[in-house]
């Protein structure tokens, strides 16, 4: 390789990084303007992280926010979010069809979460009671909740594809109810096609019974 092409490769991870430091700083709404009035958040710190763990409901009781995605916004964005989703980047195809190929339906998943650290906990899906996957999620204590780490990506093969992802998540708690506040800032474009994800969202789960 000469020294020509270490320069320009040298250049490119530059402007690469220049890239993706930008857009993290100007990525997502803050989750310290989050939440929902009616949910007052109980003040959970590492001491006392132990009070996130148990089994609840997948689907959101209460939700509000506001999500777009592009170019086809035909549905409620907001109707899609659970809890699995805004906690995790990738889901296994598990998450959504049983082991014959069917569709499982949202009101028959729960998750079980279960804290081992105040910075690590495993969250598990349940298809009615049956176990169907984990998966870990890292963080630490802020603010009375708990921050999990960014979920970010960024695919710079200018012009061909571009693309990158940047969400951010916490959890905390109201009473019995599991709060969560989500941000999400996505775009990605191939060659003669793109979309977007963009915005943030406040939800509540229930204990499951």
């Amino acid at each position: 390789m000469n020294d020509e092409n270490k320069s320009l490769k040298i250049k490119y991870l530059k402007f690469t990084i220049l890239i993706i430091i930008s857009l993290f700083f100007i990525s997502c709404t803050s989750l310290s303007k989050l939440g929902i009035n009616e949910y007052p958040p109980e003040i959970l710190s590492k001491n006392n992280y132990y009070r996130l763990n148990g089994n609840y409901l997948e689907s959101h009781d209460t939700i509000c926010g506001k999500l777009e995605h592009l170019p086809y916004a035909g549905f409620d964005e907001l109707e899609t979010q659970s809890l699995i989703c805004q906690l995790f980047l990738s889901i296994p195809e598990t998450y959504y069809r049983d082991d014959k190929g069917e569709i499982i339906k949202s009101n028959e998943k729960w998750v079980k979460i279960e804290f081992l650290s105040n910075k690590k906990a495993i969250l598990s899906m349940y298809h009615k009671d049956k176990f169907v996957f984990s998966k870990t999620i890292h963080g630490k204590f802020k603010n009375g909740y708990f921050y999990l780490r960014p979920k970010m990506y960024v695919i710079p093969l200018i012009p061909i594809v571009f693309g990158y992802s940047f969400q951010r998540a916490r959890i905390g708690l109201s009473g019995e109810d599991l709060l969560i506040d989500y941000s999400v800032n996505m775009w990605g474009f191939a060659l003669f096609g793109g979309s977007s994800d963009k915005g943030y969202t406040s939800s509540v789960y229930r204990k499951k019974k």
